[in-house]
């Protein structure tokens, strides 16, 4: 008898216990038939745009998961109709980096729903969306029995100093940062996991070119058409099952997306001396150290950096496959 999953569900159910109810509309989260689930702590400055990007595409319902923010983000949801929000007051990092608290509601509030899983700095984006949302993408991975979206990160900046990218309330991300790496990428494919581990763009160029190996994983599997007894084992790279984890492979007809990646903005300074004080991330925080010992950085490249022009160009590129759906 495989104990694992055992073991992640009482694992999950145990981290539970730090949820606090603040405002849950139930019956809003029943009838939605997308919903987004998101871990946030002192992202109030990003909500706003987060928000509007993801009822674009059709997101009905948001269940937003707070560590315990001194940004006013309540105050902020309470005023949204369309958001259900929880207070986590235990550890981060003891509930597997707050996935422990995402995996508990996806599986009380979204098995048999179209669940979205990102952090507040990701915007998904995938073939056609300009014109086309998540109603559209879902109906036709409902037709071809595909359960997930692959969708790796793209890290995106400006090409000025990261004291200089200003966001704001009312800033678009995609327009304060509109520059990605061209390539840079490596993979290698995990057999018992099913998936493709994906490392590179800007970190690994930037921040991580003397320890490649330790650069952030880049691949993630946000979009799933949720079912009983599924969890996410590490943030959202890899999934319990691995049929769920790289629905693109050796599939034409599948198709996957992108999540642009809005870290590296005038915030990320005060963000990373943050997350240093408070040790609640992987790897005693190395990701942050690395943000932190570079100072002031200039992430533009003439050689590398690209600007984002739209789906069709990821598709061009090959960071994202439009499948057979036209």
């Amino acid at each position: 008898m495989d104990i694992e999953p055992l073991r992640a569900r009482a694992k999950t159910a145990w981290h539970a216990r730090d949820l606090r109810a603040a405002r849950v509309q139930r019956e809003a989260i029943r009838s939605a038939s997308c919903i987004l689930v998101a871990c946030v702590r002192n992202e109030l400055i990003r909500m706003p745009r987060f928000l509007d990007h993801y009822r674009r595409m059709g997101v009905q319902h948001f269940l937003i998961i707070d560590n315990e923010s001194t940004d006013a983000l309540q105050a902020f949801l309470a005023g949204q109709a369309d958001c259900s929000s929880w207070i986590a007051q235990g550890s981060y990092k003891a509930a597997n980096f707050g996935m422990d608290w995402c995996n508990h509601l996806l599986a009380r509030h979204g098995v048999g729903k179209w669940c979205l899983t990102v952090d507040p700095d990701e915007f998904l984006v995938f073939p056609h969306a300009e014109a086309r949302g998540l109603r559209s993408l879902t109906r036709y991975m409902d037709s071809i029995d595909q359960p997930s979206l692959l969708a790796p990160l793209i890290d995106a900046y400006s090409d000025k100093r990261l004291s200089e990218t200003l966001l704001y309330e009312d800033t678009d991300p995609f327009a304060v940062c509109p520059y990605f790496d061209r390539f840079n990428l490596t993979q290698r494919f995990n057999e018992r996991q099913q998936n493709f581990w994906i490392q590179g763009g800007v970190r690994l160029r930037h921040f991580f070119a003397a320890m490649p190996e330790r650069a952030p994983a880049l691949n993630k599997v946000p979009l799933v058409k949720w079912t009983s007894g599924l969890h996410y084992v590490s943030s959202m790279h890899h999934l319990n099952r691995p049929e769920f984890n790289c629905t693109v492979r050796s599939r034409p007809a599948a198709v996957s997306g992108a999540l642009f990646h809005f870290k590296y903005v005038n915030l990320l300074t005060h963000k990373a001396a943050e997350e240093m004080r408070r040790a609640q991330h992987y790897a005693g925080s190395i990701e942050y150290r690395a943000y932190l010992d570079a100072g002031d950085p200039v992430l533009w490249d003439p050689d590398i950096s690209i600007r984002y022009r739209g789906t069709h160009q990821l598709q061009e590129l090959g960071f994202m496959q439009a499948g057979a759906w036209f």
